[in-house]
């Protein structure tokens, strides 16, 4: 069977890979299934599953009891309204007290980061969510505090640095200038350079599964074998992109090489990195890289085969390997790369749907049914401006054109930023209780 994809050519959908994972004429797991055990509990004469159950059966594009929620990231200040105090969980606001968390020590950094682990997992037992993640923080400690609210952050490995400045207006807390900015290709040659001595020794990613960490408590607290109130899919960032600012694209055209590097040593990294998270228990690899605008993706699909199919390909086949679904994440209008991102990358899952720049639930399902879907109520639209009742609309609509054979996970369309007014967030989650059921 042949469909035409937006841009002109097409696809056969029998090349997709089939849900339950059957490869080379043998029928094989591809993702951990999930077990009933006479110990479920039974709601209205059937079994309630956990959220990790639900989680996993809609990666096996099997309907579960009812359609998983989760979010990606919840701004303090609407966590703080749902459960009635003060809480720290994310948003621009929540990463600028990160930072100044870190710039003033440990015992500052540890003391801020029980508190946040302990809101966010409150949050995400208040909500129900069926899957959690990590908030974000800063990747470095800053170096200096250059204002009230501007943070400069100095990697003294590879010698680069930026500025971030908080906006309470917009709760954004944004890169405003950087080593690459303003020096351009000399920067980048620079930065490969240093991660390329570092390749054969330590990575990144050293801690951040180990016991003590902040991703071991999410294990610990939520994932497989907790009791079955709190068993939840636990999700863990994988990223691989090239940056989408200054001057990174303008390398991409006139030293190649330099990216062909810089991915290689971000793709032997990530390896490494998902046989650690693997082990420690995660679920769910929560990748991606934003690549795109409501135009189009930065770069064509001739680029994207040259620079990021092929170690796209690479990270889900080692995924696969410990039975892991990897979903890519981007904004933007994906549909010029659809075939080198969601087939020849082997990729199982597509989040942050942003449906303003053209990527509707109803076609993705309808041209690239092997995909899991995550997102769908619109948190630049219906969640800002609307009213509850367009929100209920909007929200019953995803799951009607979303639901039905699996496959979907209902959330906004990116985060719930601090924006996104409360009554309406709340109103997707009452729609989700009511109408989210099998």
């Amino acid at each position: 069977m042949l469909f035409v994809m937006a841009d002109g050519f097409s696809m056969a959908t029998a090349r997709r890979r089939p849900p339950a994972g059957a490869r080379g004429g043998h029928e094989v797991t591809l993702f951990r299934r999930v077990r009933r055990t006479a110990n479920d509990h039974v709601v209205g004469g059937r079994a309630q599953m956990t959220g990790r159950e639900r989680i996993l059966l809609t990666f096996e594009h099997q309907e579960p009891d009812r359609v998983p929620l989760f979010e990606q990231g919840v701004a303090s200040r609407v966590a703080s309204d749902i459960l009635g105090r003060p809480a720290l969980t994310g948003g621009g606001a929540f990463r600028f007290q990160a930072a100044l968390a870190a710039y003033h020590g440990p015992d500052a950094w540890a003391e801020f980061q029980a508190r946040y682990l302990g809101d966010y997992a409150a949050l995400a037992e208040a909500l129900d969510l069926d899957m959690v993640s990590l908030p974000w923080t800063a990747e470095h400690p800053p170096s200096q505090r250059l204002d009230q609210r501007t943070l400069r952050m100095d990697d003294p490995v590879t010698s680069t640095w930026s500025i971030f400045r908080f906006d309470e207006a917009s709760d954004t807390f944004q890169e405003v200038d950087s080593a690459f900015r303003t020096e351009g290709l000399p920067a980048v040659e620079r930065y490969v350079a240093a991660l390329a001595r570092l390749r054969a020794g330590n990575d990144e990613h050293t801690n951040k599964s180990d016991p003590g960490s902040p991703l071991h408590f999410l294990i610990e607290r939520f994932g497989r074998g907790t009791t079955r109130g709190s068993e939840r899919a636990v999700a863990a960032g994988v990223m691989i992109a090239v940056p989408m600012g200054e001057p990174w694209l303008e390398v991409m055209v006139l030293r190649p090489d330099l990216i062909d590097e810089y991915l290689d040593i971000q793709l032997e990294a990530n390896l490494t990195h998902i046989d650690r998270l693997a082990k420690a228990g995660v679920d769910v690899i929560w990748g991606g890289g934003d690549l795109a605008t409501n135009k189009g993706p930065i770069y064509s699909p001739a680029a994207f085969r040259r620079f990021l199919q092929p170690r796209l390909r690479a990270m889900t086949e080692r995924c696969h390997e410990h039975g892991l679904p990897y979903v890519f994440r981007s904004d933007g209008w994906l549909w010029p790369i659809a075939r080198e991102l969601f087939l020849d990358s082997d990729v199982d899952g597509y989040g942050e749907i942003d449906a303003q720049a053209g990527m509707k639930i109803a076609e993705l399902k309808a041209r690239l049914p092997h995909l899991t879907l995550w997102g769908g109520v619109d948190c630049a639209g219906a969640l800002v401006s609307g009213t509850p009742a367009e929100v209920a609309e909007e929200t019953r609509r995803s799951l009607e054109a979303g639901a039905p054979g699996g496959g979907y996970i209902l959330g906004s369309s990116n985060v719930i930023h601090a924006g996104v007014k409360i009554e309406n967030f709340l109103e997707m989650v009452r729609v989700h209780q009511q109408y989210g059921s099998y």
